[in-house]
């Protein structure tokens, strides 16, 4: 197979998470409540009237009306994709590809990068700035050293995570103003955690009309398993994300369950409101722990910084049933992530990584 293979994918890893019996599923930012059964019989009940032979609504005409509901955006500017993923692999294959260039501030989400690379397009990788004593965050954009990879005769994409996974806190909203306005191509401003801090670009999208927000319901909305993100942008910018979206991309139980989840935002309320006590608790929790440093979070999951090895730590974990993620990158060497778990995951979360750090501290 070697002769077949495209040498620019070579280098490229697949997502394979590791598999654990029973897991404790504190790896993928998911959110760890799921749907009441009220909400799921009412997903049933309007499922079963549907026809499933035939194709469903391929533009998600009611689920975009009901986003614009939520949003205050008219549906036009609205684009749903299976997931946050197609909507940024939608973005990448629209305007970068090959002999173009994408900009993603790193560490960040692997996903920038590895769509760009399948896109063809050259992706140009930024180191964030680690101000651990800072008062207001400790990781930075480089705005001069981005700015210093800005072409003004060549579009580009650029990619900025806002809050940072897996950093977890919000870049400062100056420099990503700064970094907008001059630059020469789509920003793309992934608010996939938006709910968890309410700081967001969207009300921006009339003075930038190279800026397009992403979106998920995969966090806080509960519904991770049925693979549904959204854009929202200048309906130019709209129209590109159509011509490279796959027919029917999103399936009409997915469509349905958004439109449904989106009726019942007292208990996405209540959803929110128990993972950032419970955020909160678990990381006052670790800073208590010796060896640790836990970074600052506006979304569903926490950083940590460790002083004995990380790998260590991490298959310690994975021997007690908890599976939690390896950042990837040199700016995230010897950290892990922790997702946000119910109170009692948690705790025992907390209390595997006493137990591991006391064994391992020298």
């Amino acid at each position: 197979m070697t002769k077949y293979k495209r040498e620019d994918l070579v280098n490229l890893l697949p997502y394979k998470p590791a598999k654990v019996k029973e897991a404790i599923r504190l790896h993928a930012n998911e959110s760890p409540y799921d749907l009441p059964e009220d909400l799921k019989e009412s997903i049933f009940d309007r499922v079963r009237k549907e026809s499933f032979n035939y194709y469903y609504d391929p533009n998600c005409d009611e689920l975009r009306e009901a986003l614009s509901g939520y949003l205050g955006i008219q549906p036009e500017k609205i684009f749903v994709g299976s997931g946050a993923d197609e909507i940024i692999y939608d973005i990448v294959l629209a305007f970068a590809g090959p002999g173009r260039e994408v900009i993603i501030p790193v560490p960040s989400f692997p996903s920038y990068e590895t769509f760009s690379v399948i896109s063809g397009a050259k992706v140009v990788r930024v180191p964030l700035l680690l101000e651990e004593d800072s008062a207001d965050c400790c990781w930075k954009l480089d705005v001069p050293k981005i700015k210093s990879q800005f072409k003004k005769d060549a579009p580009q994409v650029m990619f900025i995570c806002y809050p940072n996974n897996p950093t977890g806190d919000y870049f400062r909203e100056p420099d990503v103003f700064e970094l907008i306005k001059d630059f020469n191509g789509i920003v793309a401003v992934d608010e996939a955690y938006f709910e968890f801090g309410g700081k967001t670009f969207i009300k921006r999208l009339s003075q930038f009309p190279n800026l397009v927000i992403i979106r998920t319901f995969s966090k806080v909305f509960s519904l991770a398993g049925l693979r549904i993100g959204y854009a929202v942008a200048d309906e130019n910018i709209i129209e590109e994300l159509y011509k490279v979206k796959p027919p029917y991309n999103v399936n009409l139980f997915s469509q349905i369950a958004a439109v449904e989840v989106l009726k019942h935002m007292d208990w996405v309320e209540e959803v929110k409101k128990k993972i950032i006590k419970a955020r909160e608790e678990l990381k006052n929790k670790l800073k208590e722990l010796p060896g640790i440093t836990v970074y600052p979070s506006s979304t569903n999951f926490l950083l940590c910084k460790f002083k004995v090895p990380r790998d260590l730590v991490y298959q310690k974990l994975l021997e007690k049933g908890i599976l939690v993620r390896k950042p990837e990158g040199k700016e995230v060497e010897n950290m892990l992530r922790f997702s946000v778990g119910t109170p009692e995951q948690n705790e025992f979360l907390a209390q595997s990584l006493e137990d591991i750090l006391k064994e391992h501290l020298q």
